[in-house]
């Protein structure tokens, strides 16, 4: 589950308002993206190499990943509904290239103009948020490239695979509690829509995929330079850590109830 300020708050304003949500990892959105997707989401595969591409994704080193899932922000338990929350480092001009490539009759349950509008205002800042990153896959300050390829992985897989659209919240005052309250009644009717197509099966978390996720995560920080290391990295880090350190507990955990199911894995009968 995502420890973020922003995220806790609009994840606390949902249970009071009896909307349960769990964290966000799903085999079939993984490092690997489009090459990742299983057969069922062939379809979103055309559209995002071409998103892929226009980003100036290398093929080559995005096939070598491993098909470690991805962390998002939240699931709605009832209905398998992603749930997307959007800070002002998600509107540059690389998401803006890739929402131009949506196709008309894709399905989504945000406004692609407002989306647009808010990329085209706050571009020239997000822009350069943590702009020298690299990322494997779009190489030396490919992170936001990344970042705008993943939003969009999510947009189509998602609804490809047989869930709901992704529910996206923009939040640009990091308040995550005053963003649900304002989006309230879009959400609740979103999820009511989800409702329709039933509930997913869910899938135990892998152990060992989130073993490598940690792992990977570790080795990304080897490679930041000291002089980067400012406040808001350690605060990023730390929200990481947090999130990869608790998949890896829950898949344990996951794991020990499959091999001893009367037996509570923390030691609580």
């Amino acid at each position: 589950m995502p420890v973020g300020d922003c995220q806790r708050g609009f994840a606390a304003a949902a249970e009071a308002d009896g909307v349960q949500l769990g964290p966000s990892r799903l085999p079939w959105i993984n490092q690997r993206g489009h090459l990742g997707l299983p057969p069922e989401g062939r379809v979103a595969r055309a559209p995002l190499e071409a998103i892929f591409i226009a980003l100036g994704g290398d093929s080559a080193a995005q096939a070598a990943k491993r098909t470690t899932p991805l962390t998002g922000d939240f699931t709605e338990a009832s209905t398998g509904t992603l749930i997307e929350i959007d800070e002002s480092q998600h509107f540059t001009s690389f998401r803006a290239l890739s929402l131009r490539l949506y196709p008309s009759d894709v399905r989504v349950s945000f406004d692609l103009n407002h989306y647009m509008d808010l990329c085209r205002e706050l571009a020239p800042r997000s822009d350069r948020y943590r702009a020298s990153k690299a990322a494997v896959g779009f190489g030396p300050g490919g992170r936001q490239r990344q970042r705008a390829y993943h939003d969009a992985l999510r947009d189509f897989a998602a609804p490809a695979c047989g869930r709901p659209p992704v529910i996206r919240v923009a939040v640009l005052d990091n308040d995550g509690a005053g963003a649900y309250n304002r989006e309230r009644d879009r959400i609740r009717d979103l999820l009511a829509d989800g409702c329709q197509q039933g509930a997913p099966d869910s899938d135990p978390p892998d152990l060992a995929a989130s073993i490598e996720e940690l792992r990977s995560l570790l080795q990304a920080f080897d490679d930041v330079e000291t002089e980067a290391m400012s406040a808001p990295f350690h605060a990023h880090a730390y929200n990481e850590l947090d999130i990869a350190g608790r998949a890896v507990i829950d898949a344990f955990d996951a794991q020990a109830r499959l091999e001893s199911p009367t037996v509570d894995p923390r030691g609580r009968g």
